[in-house]
């Protein structure tokens, strides 16, 4: 296997779109990197690039520290897997599996053990004499990594390989490629818009948007200290709660108090970068809010009264939502919820787990230093 580094990557196109911004970062030996970001934020080019497919405007990538921009991607010894999985109809599954081996001159006994040692690692051992029309969509994905792991790479890539799957073989399937990794102990950088994808399969996730990188940590870390409100609202699902707020100082100690001044939450920790007046979001995870039936006295410090406009329950929990004078709500509760559509209720942020965010830039201001 190899290691994969991309160092201030640009890709500008001829119309000037400018699809990549100052892409740096490096895939160790081994690692499962992923890519992720909605539509347009410029992965599945970073991964094109990485490629060949893509030709790089500015920068350096390398594989193994040997500078690839202007390798051709055969000689780039990495195998893609692509959102469609482009086998030949008319050739059976053994074929698909075989046939660029085949182009690159291997010996008859080798290509059988190679396409043998892969059916067995994906479990298609006997849809070997099959033809694709016969195959069902996670058969046809299986094949389609079968034939990237014959070549033996030194890095896969993959491109949106399960978005045309439906919601329980994804779910399947991403449980195939996470021990496939393990086996293989392969370098591989996937791709994907679907941030539970993510979360579940990386060790660690570059997060992009609009071409430009907002964070890369472990996925544990993206979902407890996101560095700016883009990756707080991208990861994770349900997604955080934003409340428009600013800053208030009172005898030396702040407060965020929201729009409506529906809310107010003295701050903790506070950070140097914050001041009296300033316009700031809260950030708070949806099992974070905790819901209270009954709070004596009209004081909203610490608690923000709210209507309840929807319950979706879900089995193992239940996700309730609430209006407020400022923002709607919504808080994941264990269970079966039974509150009650239009019912008030309080709703209280668990402020050591809250962040704060500038809200012109969008950075990190302030979150609690104890929280893992």
């Amino acid at each position: 296997m190899a290691s994969v580094t991309f160092d201030n990557v640009k890709k500008i196109y001829s119309n000037g779109h400018l699809a990549v911004d100052q892409a740096s970062f490096t895939v160790a030996d081994g690692e499962l990197m992923v890519l992720v970001g909605p539509s347009g934020c410029g992965k599945s080019t970073t991964l094109r690039m990485l490629a060949g497919l893509e030709s790089v405007t500015h920068g350096l990538i390398s594989i193994d520290d040997v500078v690839v921009n202007e390798i051709p991607p055969k000689d780039r010894d990495v195998a893609m897997v692509f959102q469609n999985y482009a086998l030949y109809p008319h050739m059976t599954v053994f074929n698909n599996m075989a046939f660029g081996l085949k182009l690159r001159k291997y010996s008859k006994a080798e290509i059988k053990k190679r396409v043998g040692q892969a059916a067995e690692i994906l479990g298609i051992t006997d849809i070997l004499d099959r033809k694709p029309k016969q195959l069902s969509g996670g058969q046809q994905q299986r094949v389609a990594v079968g034939r990237a792991i014959v070549r033996k790479p030194k890095v896969f890539l993959f491109d949106e390989p399960l978005s045309n799957l439906d919601a329980k073989l994804r779910v399947q399937m991403r449980t195939e490629l996470a021990r496939l990794h393990r086996e293989l102990n392969a370098t591989m950088v996937y791709v994907t818009h679907d941030q539970t994808e993510a979360m579940t399969l990386g060790d660690r996730i570059v997060v992009m948007n609009e071409g430009t990188i907002q964070q890369i940590d472990a996925p544990v870390t993206l979902y407890h200290q996101p560095q700016n409100r883009f990756v707080a609202g991208f990861i994770g699902s349900p997604a955080m709660n934003f409340i428009d707020g600013h800053m208030e100082e009172r005898d030396g100690d702040y407060s965020f108090v929201a729009e409506k001044r529906d809310l107010c939450i003295a701050v903790p920790n506070r950070s140097e970068d914050i001041h009296d007046g300033q316009p700031v979001v809260l950030g708070v995870r949806p099992e974070n809010l905790h819901l209270i039936a009954d709070v004596h006295g009209t004081d909203n410090n610490g608690f923000v009264i709210a209507e309840i406009i929807l319950e979706e329950h879900l089995g193992a929990e239940s996700h309730v939502y609430g209006k407020t004078a400022s923002t709607t709500l919504m808080a994941r509760v264990n269970g079966t919820s039974n509150y009650g559509v239009s019912r008030q209720i309080w709703f209280q942020p668990d402020v050591d787990k809250a962040h704060l965010f500038d809200a012109e830039t969008g950075q990190l201001l302030s979150r609690n230093n104890n929280e893992k």
